[in-house]
């Protein structure tokens, strides 16, 4: 229990686990299936310290009295140690040490010392594992004659235990590497289980493991009969102690002793193993002096000597002694020299024993020389423009650049007596040379950064540090007046007149490095990078890197503020580059620049417009002087849309779609943003990933109202700019363009509006006001278009108000646009054309009829768009003949189609819908002509002709040349049926000149010519079966107080006459409502089911029944609510748009009523579930 506590001491947030659960009183019931989820848990968890409470309490409390289930213990425990190396490293760090590594040290030693000793008291040939187990397994002999059968990982995991060190405090450490690798005793032999062939069990990975452990004793056992190429393996080895490299080098000797050939055969690159024995002495290993000398002894001699002849300092060494050369004799050096190497020769990094150049100090000697002749030049006033000087320090800043900068300078401070006099001498051209920026810039620089390594608190003074602090002084007092303001002012001046840039730019960027204040004035600054961008300088990308580290010490705004001013300015410039050169189509395309600007704005404001909001979000929105979108914006909206918090993304929203702004909107950037911001993983964060399918789903960016309607004044705008930007060639071109982008921004519109009636039906009314605001043509046409797709996605919005006249007129409706309805309205045309004859079809049948009548009155345009469909279905049963045309009941489909024509009128004859409307009637008129020399419908036909007179009313430059086209079955039709008048007056008015429209007119004639030339028709009226005699008779007959029997006869020859005439019903439509409250059975049942036939003919009667109906349904006469009941389900498919108020009405009747209406109220819904078109 001590143990417990102070581990739990370590791990306090555990305590539960390591101190509280072992005391609780049954705790030994649960002990096996802790320790098992624990052993499932350890391989998923994440948590160091977690894991670490785990095995602790595993290598206490796990239950490990049966064979099994110490298995399955030390195996888990072993995948742990092998295959999560990360977590194994996070515990066992030698930067970061854990309070809790030991403590996990020792419990993993603990595990594994119980089980390799349990293992071993195994008598040989007891079967541990299954066979299917065992590929895995090996078996153990030790040479004491101990035997074990375990798992490979395991032995791994023992082996990678031992290589971390033994722990603080009391532990199994020595007695388990006394097993493993007993001291001076040969270690154990494993063969496979299943083959018995001898295992490998220190592969080389393990062993790498082992070499780079701090035990010496598994260093040996790794080092122990290796190969020459496994040596030369490890000894490239990262991590190695420098202990165990000792060791590797002295086997390494001996190897070079045992077998030369097979070493040298294994090593690649001799210079490179070479260089690495050199690295390994310095760190302060012992050896390998053998196998270094094998690899000098093969290198061939350096090529450098040779090549000395370049740099021009070729010496020639007396054969006699050495003697001090002249000044006249020493070599020449000139600028185009390699002066970066005859540096490196002069201050070596590293001297090479191998190089017979000449000494530096006669390279020194020769470079003094040659300055000190062009410092007379220059003192003379003869400057020489990239003369030696100016090579030279461009030389050594270029070292100083390179990635030997330290060791240069510090061989250069150990070789001050070469150093001092050719610094000193540069100090001198400079000073010659003052008005010389660029050189004097540059000496500054290399000045500044060679004092930055000589400040090194591990560097003792010294001559050449001296003297740099004398030159860097001397020169900031120089350039005390010169200060960067001013350096700005002559590069601003630079870049108008054209000159050369390089040397003040150089100075600028020395002044900044060296830490000068930036006194410049932001407006200077945004005009020098501008003219920086123009010329696409090379050093931009450093200028601009040292302003922005500058600029955010005192905090975000002003660096932020200057990359966007840069980006909105480049922009403005490839506009106006576009105006004047709109043919050339590389200026289109977004400056190389903008690239490096965008990688700093998201660098200093990952949000993009959290820091300048104004400014910033006017360079992802403002619309472009060219009405394109910059390259850059794409990328900036992505990062905006994903690495913004919900304040930011919400405020942004907000200042779209806020009046208040003064710049103008690009509409398709405002509106793309919008779509991702409703589309991103972030939206649906802690929310069900399963929602229940009854559950509506609350949607997250609600708008207000203005909000709602700034979005639809986005659409507006992208439709009308996008008509703008086009050619106005074609206009029926851009109105499709048009349209088809104003649908591809609906379910955007959808999804803000939330399916939410209420916002549906303001933006609907703001619509409205503006087709009846704006005068222009063509954005009334928007508005028209954008409120059809509205209905077309909701058409209950028709319900609250009244669309324009020129809504369903404004194209857009029959094209591919989707609709909500359309699978309903599919569904129905479908069960219209059933031909079935038993009564379950004749009732489907008759109920999609109701439906499609009263789509056709509520909702045409829905309709219409299956209009098309509807031809197709007449078109496929032409061919039949009149026997299988009557059998297969196939008449009532085309009675039911041209009813639907009818109540589809005056829409069904505009342009859109022309072809299919022509055609349905094409179809009539063969179905008609199969007829000959039968009893015609005369019915039909008359229906067929009373619609072809409304055709032709409406649209005759479309009918009548339509018509002429197929006279030959007119013909046909007028011999069969002679009798018909309004047929034979059809045909003679064909056959007259047709009249065309005044779209078709030429300019030069006369307006008297386009009113004339009508087709002189006999008037195809319906055929009213009523005389006013006899309607005068019958509202007599039915009116208040009128006998029983009156009202009934007068009822049954309405009932009769109506059956072909339907539209008589209208003129009792008073009389009837009065009738259906009647006591009396037959006159209540004739006047439900005349009224019925009478919103069957016309549904838009319906609601003009409601009232009546409503109060059947409440009556106090049990004998009318139930007729009304009965007629209910017929009565809702009519008169949709009031479902909700007839089933709740007779819900509340069988409540209070105690009247059974559920099988009604079912049948009601079962129809509206199926057919319901609202």
């Amino acid at each position: 229990m001590e143990e417990d506590s102070a581990d739990a001491e370590l791990l306090p947030g555990y305590q539960w686990l390591l101190q509280d659960l072992p005391k609780l009183p049954l705790f030994d019931s649960v002990r096996g299936m802790t320790s098992t989820a624990l052993q499932q848990a350890i391989h998923m968890e994440t948590d160091p310290q977690t894991i670490s409470a785990y095995l602790i309490y595993l290598s206490q409390h796990a239950p490990v009295e049966e064979q099994a289930s110490h298995n399955d213990l030390a195996l888990d425990v072993a995948r742990l140690i092998v295959e999560r190396s990360t977590i194994m490293n996070s515990l066992f760090s030698k930067h970061s040490c854990r309070p809790e590594s030991n403590a996990v040290l020792s419990a993993f030693l603990t595990i594994f010392s119980t089980y390799i000793r349990r293992m071993r008291k195994t008598k040989e040939g007891e079967d541990l594992y299954s066979w299917s187990e065992s590929q895995d397994q090996v078996f153990l002999r030790w040479t004491t004659g101990e035997t074990a059968t375990m798992h490979i990982l395991v032995v791994h995991a023992m082996v990678i235990l031992l290589t971390l060190g033994p722990p603080k405090g009391e532990s199994d450490f020595y007695a388990l590497l006394d097993i493993w690798f007993p001291d001076k005793k040969p270690l154990p032999t494993a063969f496979l289980v299943d083959t018995s062939e001898e295992a490998l069990l220190l592969p080389d990975w393990l062993k790498l493991r082992m070499i780079r452990s701090e035990v010496s004793r598994l260093v040996d056992a790794a080092l122990h009969d290796l190969e020459p190429q496994q040596l030369l393996l490890f000894v490239q080895s990262f991590g190695i102690p420098v202990s165990s490299m000792s060791k590797l080098l002295q086997y390494l000797d001996q190897a070079v002793s045992h077998d030369t050939p097979t070493l040298e055969e294994n090593i690649m690159d001799k210079h490179y193993m070479a260089h690495l024995v050199e690295v390994q002495h310095e760190r302060g290993a012992t050896g390998g002096h053998t196998f270094h000398s094998l690899l000098s002894s093969s290198l061939p001699p350096d090529r450098d000597a040779a090549e000395t002849s370049k740099a021009k300092v070729t010496v020639e060494t007396p054969h006699s002694s050495v003697k001090m050369r002249a000044a006249s004799q020493l070599p020449a050096v000139g600028p185009d020299d390699d002066l970066t190497g005859m540096m490196l020769q002069i201050f070596p990094m590293k001297v090479d024993p191998r190089w017979h150049g000449p000494p530096p100090s006669q390279l020194s000697l020769a470079l003094q020389q040659a300055l000190a002749k062009e410092l007379m030049r220059a003192k003379q006033g003869q400057i020489q423009q990239g003369g030696l000087a100016f090579r030279l320090l461009q030389a050594i800043a270029a070292l100083l650049t390179s990635a030997h900068a330290g060791p240069i300078v510090l061989s250069m401070h150990h070789s001050h007596a070469l150093s001092c006099p050719l610094m000193r001498q540069l100090h001198l051209y400079q000073r010659l040379v003052s008005q010389d920026v660029a050189f004097s810039s540059l000496f500054l620089k290399v000045i500044l950064e060679m004092l930055i390594w000589l400040d090194n608190p591990t560097v003792e003074a010294g001559p050449l540090k001296t003297l740099l602090k004398s030159f860097a002084g001397q020169n900031s007092s120089k350039q005390r007046h010169n200060d960067v303001r001013t350096g700005f002012l002559q590069l601003s001046e630079a870049l108008a007149y054209r000159r050369d840039i390089e040397g003040p730019l150089r100075a600028v960027i020395a002044m900044l490095k060296a830490g000068d204040r930036c006194n410049a004035e932001a407006e200077l600054i945004g005009k020098v990078l501008q003219g920086l961008m123009e010329v696409r300088s090379p050093f931009l990308e450093e200028l601009l890197s040292l302003l922005m580290t500058v600029g955010t010490q005192n905090g975000t705004a002003g660096p932020v503020a200057m990359v966007i001013s840069l980006l909105l300015q480049e922009s403005e410039e490839q506009a106006v580059k576009m105006e004047v050169d709109s043919n050339n189509s590389e200026v289109t395309k977004s400056g190389l620049s903008s690239g490096l600007l965008v990688d700093w704005l998201e660098h200093l404001d990952p949000e993009v417009t959290s820091v300048c909001p104004d400014l910033q979000q006017k360079l992802l929105f403002a619309l472009n002087r060219a009405r394109g979108t910059p390259a850059y914006r794409p990328y900036l909206l992505a990062l905006l849309t994903h690495q913004s918090n919900w304040s930011t993304l919400l405020q942004c929203i907000g200042a779209l779609l806020s009046k208040r702004r003064d710049y103008k909107l690009d509409p398709s950037s405002a509106l793309d943003f919008l779509w991702a911001c409703s589309h991103i993983p972030r939206i649906w964060q802690g929310r069900d990933q399963k929602i229940p399918q009854k559950k509506t789903e609350k949607f997250v960016l609600r708008l207000s109202s203005e909000e709602l309607i700034s979005l639809v004044d986005l659409i507006l705008a992208e439709s009308e700019l996008n008509t703008r930007d086009s050619p106005q060639d074609d206009k029926s071109s851009l109105n499709q363009a048009s349209c088809s982008l104003i649908q591809s921004r609906l379910p955007l519109l959808h999804s803000y509006c939330s399916g939410e009636l209420d916002n549906i039906k303001k933006v609907s009314e703001y619509l409205i006001n503006c087709t009846k605001k704006y005068e222009d043509i063509a954005m009334n046409k928007r508005c028209q278009n954008l409120l059809l797709q509205i209905y077309l996605h909701f058409p209950e919005v028709i319900q609250h108000v009244t669309l324009p006249e020129g809504t369903f007129s404004s194209g857009g409706a029959a094209d591919g646009s989707s609709c909500k309805l359309d699978v309903l309205v599919h569904r129905l045309v479908i069960l219209l054309a059933d031909i079935g004859d038993s009564k379950s079809v004749e009732g489907r049948v008759s109920d999609a009829n109701l439906a499609c009548r009263k789509l056709a009155v509520s909702h045409p345009v829905l309709l219409l768009r299956h209009l098309p469909m509807i031809a197709s279905l007449l078109h496929g049963r032409i061919h039949l003949n009149f026997q299988e045309f009557r059998q297969q009941n196939h008449m009532t489909f085309f009675s039911n189609v041209l009813a639907i024509l009818e109540l589809l009128q005056p829409l069904v004859f505009h342009s859109e819908h022309q072809r299919a409307l022509q055609d349905c009637l094409l179809s009539f008129m063969k179905v008609l002509r199969n007829f000959q020399r039968t009893r015609s419908p005369l019915v039909f036909i008359t229906k067929f002709l009373q619609f072809t007179q409304k055709y032709i009313t409406r649209d005759a430059s479309s009918a009548i040349p339509y018509l002429q086209k197929h006279s030959d079955i007119l013909q046909v039709l007028c011999a069969e049926n002679p009798d018909l008048v309004q047929l034979k007056s059809l045909l003679a008015g064909l056959t007259l000149p047709v009249r065309r429209s005044s779209s078709e007119l030429d300019p030069e004639e006369g307006e008297d010519d386009v009113s004339t030339g009508s087709l002189p028709l006999v008037n195809i009226s319906a055929s009213v079966s009523l005389s006013a005699a006899d309607m005068t008779m019958y509202l007599k007959k039915m009116s208040r107080g009128g006998a029983v029997e009156d009202v009934l006869e007068v009822l049954t020859e309405v009932d009769e006459k109506s059956r072909r005439s339907p539209e008589i019903i209208q003129y009792f439509i008073n009389d009837l409502q009065r009738l259906m409250t009647s006591s009396e059975d037959l006159c209540r049942n004739l006047a439900f089911s005349l009224a019925l036939r009478c919103i069957q003919n016309n549904p838009c009667r319906a609601t003009d029944f409601l009232p009546t109906f409503m109060y059947c349904m409440g009556s106090g006469n049990f004998d009318v609510v139930q007729t009304a009941l009965r007629n209910l389900p017929e009565y809702v498919l009519l008169c949709q748009e009031h479902a909700d108020i007839l089933l709740h009405k007779a819900f509340l009747v069988g409540i209070y009523g105690q009247i059974d209406t559920s099988s009604m109220i079912a049948e009601s819904m079962k129809v509206l579930h199926m057919e319901s078109t609202t």
